[in-house]
């Protein structure tokens, strides 16, 4: 685990290269604080660094940037492979393993690649990584980013050069960075609550998408090669689907578990666990401790405010499971300290409440593990939030079809023509309330309940705000293509159209970014053991009366859980790891949100509709309720966008 950056200037390095990598590099010190490396190929216009965290091969020998045994590959790589020993075995069965300097696993991927070829090596691979890799012979640099997209590859072209990096920050550290702000990333953000691939805050920077060997080569066109398809590995995992009882469904994922943790607690360093008290950390944690021979650290947060404390249900499980559990809490001051920091640990506006707890535990791990598995990804692959299912309640019985779509629509047309009156008669309240944030509640109605399908249904149900544009000046809608192409996919469920949305979007984008930026900020390595592409391939394989058996959603986790952690422990209503936003943005939030969301400063900065982020706001402080999530994310990106200024007043938007 590490963090990465690198640089291609076809035509040769130039001076100012080497240096601009140093700062690069600096920058993303804290995802590696054990030890630097670079190396260049001048006349091939490479430039390879790494910030070193050091996990497998704790010598010398693991270092990096590293070169294959013949001398014809170079790799900066950030990640882990997993089933690494199984590969080297592998290559030494076929008599294609060279003479190994150590026992890295990055050692063994040059050997694959080198044995193989990029494309193959990285289909064999089981893990969580992005990589830049020279191919000397060819004079090609390849890219790569894990199957669904824990780890993060950003990229940028400066000065004539493509510059590659673990996170934006490298990229502002370059003397000639422009920081100039995507508009419609913008506007996506205020819709999503964050910035979905292949776009950056930033015009200049993009993401490199998960799934993805990108190859660059002077004078010839990029090319990407997707060695994993998510769509066409859902496709044929649906095509056929488990067809056994929930009993052998229930032991086939047990199995998986067993065998994905066990490649994943290898490591040479201290390793742990995140323990919520949820039922997916709680899986995760059990399995983990029945194959341990003495007791795993598990980390758990809890909150002074009840309704959001899952920490004595943490440790209930911990004492049961017998783990040497560790508990931090937070409260609303602690998070205002915490909160001036994000801008810094996440680059770009990142609006997932959870991501100030997942710091501040990340950080408490940090003092006695190196390494920590993660029980993210249970309700995206196994149909856990509440949403999928009243979305498919609402779609099947017909709610939001035929008379019902054209009701919504003329209802919302009919109260607009109401609301218009009061401000005709400049009036901008009725009963106390603004009249924008009304309007905007209709507009996001009415897209909801004219949706075309029930996975644009679902897409719409859940943004932040559906009608977000309104709210950027200039902005217009935008469809996401990804929802169009699930609508035409025949024979799937709501609950597969939903699932699969959420693991190519939701989850690399929001999920696994929160994890990655909060653990390394920290110099901790997270893992997510229910993203082996096994467990992939089998939870989008599942028919929905195995998802929803007896109609309990997560069924099938809840039932490997069961044969380890008495079901009084764990059997309650779902309460996430978020956080009292609302209580915190009236009571310790108030005075920055007063500042951030002032008219002076909207109307200075010239992006949002002054007057309608204002009625929004006001109307919160009001006591507003129903737009919590809303007026949370607008916070979040005049904080991060007051961040921005301060750094780089010249480029500010």
């Amino acid at each position: 685990m590490c963090g990465i950056a690198a640089l291609f200037r076809p035509g040769g390095i130039r001076p100012e290269d080497r240096d601009a990598l140093r700062l690069m590099t600096d920058a993303i010190r804290h995802r590696g604080p054990d030890d630097e490396g670079f190396w260049f190929d001048e006349a091939r216009g490479v430039g390879l660094a790494q910030r070193r965290l050091a996990i497998q091969d704790l010598s010398p020998a693991g270092g990096q940037p590293m070169l294959s045994a013949s001398g014809r590959y170079a790799i900066t790589f950030n990640g882990e492979i997993y089933n690494f020993n199984d590969l080297r075995a592998d290559l030494e069965s076929k008599s294609e393993a060279p003479a190994w300097r150590g026992h890295s696993d990055t050692e063994v991927l040059l050997a694959l690649i080198e044995a193989r070829g990029p494309e193959a090596a990285l289909k064999a691979a089981t893990g969580m990584f992005a990589l830049v890799l020279l191919d000397r012979q060819e004079g090609a640099v390849y890219l790569a980013r894990d199957r669904i997209g824990e780890k993060p590859l950003y990229i940028a072209e400066i000065g004539g050069a493509f510059l590659f990096a673990s996170e934006l920050k490298a990229f502002k550290s370059h003397p000639r960075w422009d920081g100039a702000l995507d508009h419609a990333a913008i506007t996506g953000f205020l819709r999503h609550g964050y910035i979905t691939a292949p776009a950056s805050l930033y015009r200049a920077a993009k993401k490199l998408p998960a799934g993805v060997l990108r190859r660059f080569a002077a004078g010839e066109p990029v090319q990407d090669i997707a060695y994993w398809d998510s769509l066409a590995e859902a496709r044929e995992a649906k095509a056929h689907r488990f067809a056994g009882s929930f009993e052998e469904a229930t032991d086939r994922l047990d199995a998986l578990l067993h065998a994905a943790i066990r490649r994943q607690v290898v490591a040479d360093v201290p390793v742990g666990a995140f323990l919520s008290g949820g039922i997916d950390s709680s899986t995760i944690a059990s399995i983990m401790q029945a194959q341990a021979s003495r007791p795993i650290e598990t980390f758990s947060l809890g909150f002074r405010e009840a309704e959001f404390d899952e920490s004595i249900h943490a440790k209930d499980i911990a004492t049961h499971l017998k783990t040497s559990h560790n508990e931090i809490s937070l409260t609303g001051q602690d998070a205002a300290d915490l909160l001036a920091r994000m801008p810094s640990i996440y680059d770009e506006p990142f609006a997932d409440p959870s991501q100030l707890p997942t710091a501040l535990v990340a950080g408490f791990a940090r003092t006695k593990v190196t390494v920590s598995l993660s029980g993210d990804a249970g309700d995206e692959l196994f149909a856990g939030y509440g949403r999928y299912h009243s979305v498919r309640r609402k779609w099947e019985s017909g709610l939001q079809g035929g008379v019902e779509r054209f009701a919504a629509g003329t209802n919302a047309s009919v109260l607009n023509a109401l609301l218009a009156l009061p401000e005709a008669m400049g009036m901008d309240a009725i009963a106390g309330h603004r009249i924008g944030p009304w309007r905007l509640r209709l507009a996001d109605q009415a897209a909801r309940m004219s949706a075309a399908s029930g996975i644009e249904a679902y897409e719409r149900s859940f943004t932040v705000m559906d009608s977000a544009h309104r709210l950027v000046k200039g902005a217009i809608p935008a469809a996401d293509p990804l929802v169009a192409e699930i609508a035409r996919e025949a024979g799937w469920s709501i609950l597969d159209s939903a699932t699969v949305l959420d693991a190519l979007r939701y989850l690399p984008d929001d999920i696994l970014v929160k994890v990655d930026r909060a653990a390394m900020h920290h110099s901790l390595e997270a893992r997510v053991p229910l993203l082996d592409p096994e467990i992939i391939r089998f939870a989008w394989s599942l028919p929905d009366e195995l998802k929803t058996w007896r109609k309990e959603r997560k069924a099938l986790l809840k039932a490997v859980l069961g044969r380890y952690v008495p079901r009084e422990l764990w059997d309650r209503p779902k309460q996430g790891f978020g956080i009292p936003a609302a209580t915190w943005l009236r009571g310790p939030f108030r005075s920055s949100g007063e500042d951030l969301l002032s008219r002076r400063r909207l109307e200075r900065q010239g992006l949002l509709e002054t007057d309608l982020v204002r009625d929004i706001w006001e109307d919160f402080l009001a006591g507003g309720q129903r737009r919590v999530n809303l007026v949370w994310t607008l916070f979040v990106l005049q904080l991060y966008l007051a961040a921005e200024q301060s750094q780089a007043p010249s480029t500010f938007l």
